[in-house]
């Protein structure tokens, strides 16, 4: 059955809403492990879900199959079940359609015709060119995928997307440090011998490492770590969140960030991976300004927290409560390159991933994170040697504490060399610059 088909019957069945989603998904996984090409499993399948209201009273399930005996039984067991729901009082309904979309995501064909041998030299690409520059051993994973997407609900809306992607984790190990990286894209456009080359040569550049005291440090981050951090800035900017205790209630029109500042949620732009015409709840997707000159402009909204808040729905369906989509930072103030940057830090460190971010108070901001892999100590400049790891998961000997909005408008600078990427340890996906932040507290540890 076709999502169409399952809303009828879904209100045929006395369900006063109904929206279904119906994915057709390839997905080919490599696995990069001792400077080789280790695994590439390959996966294609079906997968969907229905989301359901009665009386305020608000279900999901996820769907394995389309066959109309699996959905008439799904039907069947969500009217028990929905029956045990409590009232979602301040539920106010999907979007009313019909809705005209943007122009389209970019769709890359060669994504969708791929070869497992095409992969492994990109994969093969990037391990040569960092053990040509110093590596001793290469790690990694290259993940290559892409599919077609249905919608349809029980307010007149239908809609259809195709999205492809490409994403390549690569870790460089030397003697004294790792250092890893990703990249993602929609298309096969990413440079892999350039990404190779640059984390091995910069891994390779470490020759001695070193410990640092508990103190006062200006931070740099590089994007990976540093948009794993300000990504929390749309997602607590979602309208569940700013009602259950977010470091922004209350704060639109007040400075959260540096004056040089801008931020974007962006659901719709062509090259981003997580972008889409549409929202979970088929309404049209858009970038939004969160963030202008470092004042707070406005939350994100779904169709019924819109409509409680008298505003319009900013495309950020999750159905139930707000998603947030991909963080897009810009600065005013930049430098050429990381170099550059670096040479702006009287006494810092460069902190190339983190691992662990936990909040001690989501209602302030306040919270810490451990880096992981390379991080350098600098002074006057230049890096002087990288702080000694633990040994457990490559984590370095230090903490670092700090506050959202205190490191938001303590960002002074940004490099010019953004990427779209993601971290391991968050899951969101953001267009992020290395950023240099001042005065940030941290801790050691005995290493």
């Amino acid at each position: 059955m076709i999502p169409k088909e399952i809303v009828k019957e879904a209100l045929a069945s006395g369900f006063d809403e109904a929206l279904v989603t119906r994915s057709n998904h390839t997905v080919c996984y490599l696995k990069i492990a001792n400077s080789k090409v280790d695994s590439v499993v390959e996966t294609s399948g079906q997968s969907g879900m229905m989301f359901l209201s009665s009386k305020k009273r608000v279900f999901f399930t996820n769907l394995d199959r389309f066959d109309s005996a699996y959905i008439r039984n799904k039907i069947e067991n969500s009217k028990r079940l929905i029956a045990m729901q409590a009232e979602k009082k301040d539920y106010n309904g999907l979007a009313e359609g019909p809705f005209k979309y943007g122009a389209r995501q970019k769709y890359s064909r060669r994504i969708e015709n791929y070869t497992i041998d095409e992969i492994a030299d990109m994969a093969n690409s990037a391990i040569n060119s960092a053990l040509a520059e110093g590596a001793q051993s290469v790690a990694g994973t290259l993940t290559i995928g892409y599919s077609k997407d249905e919608l349809a609900t029980s307010k007149s809306i239908e809609a259809e997307s195709r999205s492809s992607r490409l994403s390549m984790s690569l870790r460089a190990m030397t003697k004294n440090v790792a250092l890893q990286q990703e990249e993602v894209s929609r298309d096969m456009d990413i440079d892999m011998a350039k990404l190779g080359k640059m984390v091995a040569s910069t891994a390779a550049g470490v020759k001695k490492t070193g410990k640092i005291s508990d103190g006062t440090y200006d931070i740099i981050y590089m994007p990976a770590a540093g948009g794993s951090l300000l990504s929390n800035i749309n997602a607590m900017a979602c309208a569940g969140s700013i009602e259950t205790g977010s470091f922004l209630s209350g704060k639109i029109g007040n400075f959260v960030a540096n004056r040089g500042i801008t931020i974007y949620d962006d659901g719709l732009s062509g090259n981003l991976v997580s972008s889409s015409p549409f929202d979970a709840e088929g309404y049209p997707s858009q970038k939004t300004v969160l963030v202008k000159g470092g004042v707070l402009k406005t939350y994100l909204h779904n169709y019924s927290t819109a409509i409680k808040y008298k505003t319009k729905s900013t495309g950020n369906a999750g159905l139930v409560e707000p998603s947030p989509n991909t963080l897009v930072f810009e600065h005013r103030n930049r430098v050429s390159d990381l170099d550059k940057l670096i040479s702006e830090v009287k006494r810092g460190i460069l902190v190339s991933s983190t691992w662990y971010t936990r909040f001690s108070n989501y209602l302030t901001g306040d919270f810490s994170t451990v880096p992981r892999d390379m991080s350098l100590y600098i002074e006057d400049g230049e890096p002087k040697f990288a702080i000694r790891q633990t040994g457990i998961s490559a984590m370095v000997g230090i903490r670092i504490n700090d506050n959202i909005i205190r490191m938001a408008k303590n960002t002074l600078l940004a490099a010019n060399d953004a990427i779209q990427t993601t971290s391991w340890d968050s899951g969101a996906y953001y267009v992020m610059p290395s950023i240099l932040v001042k005065g940030v507290r941290v801790t050691t540890a005995m290493v």
